[in-house]
């Protein structure tokens, strides 16, 4: 679950902490993925009553998706919610055990076929899903290197113990800390025709490279780096999404690819955000459809 003490954004950093993180991990490694997840039932019912700002933010999540369920309903979900991040959590560690979790692919070829860009591809997810899992199952797929950009904000105790799982020699990550250098870097490897995979649904704060458009009933703020990156360079723009479809499996989505070209500069804002919109309408789509699988647990509306 991330978040920040505050509410009104997102610094990079999973709430529960190191204790909760050698929890999940100890239960990962004492059993098989049914005998985890039962172990996870008391420790998510802790955190559920002890992080009350959370648990309203997420009880306000599942009021903008099912009015109907009212105040008891929603706050109901949200528990679900709490224990379905834990399982989540958890398969991160259950990655680790050979034959635990299961994998297929839902549009493998366009994959292959984006990687092999000359120009570069730019895979765009969100916090949906097990985005840390899938670099574990594209890895496995042997189709070469690529670039992971993300905010590496998280606790090093944590960061090592989900690296030490998930690793792999094929994967480059971009801190997104100093954003400078993080554009630079990103430009120089869709340059050399490698794939850079980017969560585009968080701002860490910065409202300068966003834009606000409709998203669940409400304006909220999205980042365009990913999106000027592909203009600039040519990068075909790949969605997917690794999804828990099952027990113990999950699914890659790949969706249809999209180009980016500016017409002209008078008409580059308009562009910028109507390629913006039409992505937050397709994570929009994904969310209702997976509504447990959001891991935005902060106020996400407010701009």
């Amino acid at each position: 679950m991330s978040g920040s003490p505050s509410t009104r954004g997102w610094a990079g950093r999973s709430l529960g902490g190191d204790i909760g993180h050698r929890l999940v991990h100890a239960f990962a490694r004492i059993g098989g993925v049914t005998l985890c997840y039962l172990l996870l039932i008391p420790p998510t019912c802790y955190y559920f009553a002890v992080l009350r700002e959370r648990r309203r933010l997420v009880a306000s999540y599942w009021r903008r998706l099912r009015p109907d369920l009212g105040r008891w309903g929603c706050l109901f979900m949200a528990c679900v919610h709490f224990y379905a991040f834990a399982r989540i959590l958890a398969d991160r560690f259950l990655a680790g055990n050979p034959g635990a979790l299961a994998h297929c692919s839902l549009g493998y070829a366009r994959l292959q076929e984006s990687m092999a860009e000359s120009h570069g591809c730019l895979i765009i997810s969100a916090h949906v899903g097990n985005w840390e899992l899938s670099s574990h199952f594209l890895s496995s797929y042997r189709i070469g290197a690529f670039n992971l950009v993300m905010l590496d904000a998280e606790d090093p105790a944590i960061a090592q113990r989900i690296r030490a799982t998930l690793s792999s020699r094929q994967i480059t990550i971009i801190d997104l800390a100093d954003t400078l250098n993080a554009s630079l870097m990103i430009v120089s490897a869709l340059g050399r025709g490698e794939t850079c995979c980017m969560l585009s649904d968080r701002t860490a704060g910065d409202e300068v490279h966003t834009v606000a458009v409709p998203f669940l009933g409400g304006l909220a703020r999205f980042p365009t780096g990913p999106f000027l990156a592909a203009a600039a360079t040519g990068a075909v723009i790949l969605p997917a999404f690794c999804l828990k479809t099952g027990w113990r499996s999950y699914t890659t989505f790949a969706l249809p690819p999209v180009r980016l070209h500016f017409t002209s500069r008078r008409t580059r804002t308009r562009e910028l955000e109507a390629a913006v919109a039409n992505w937050a309408r397709l994570l929009e789509a994904v969310v209702r459809r997976y509504p447990l699988q959001w891991h935005n647990f902060y106020d996400f509306w407010q701009i």
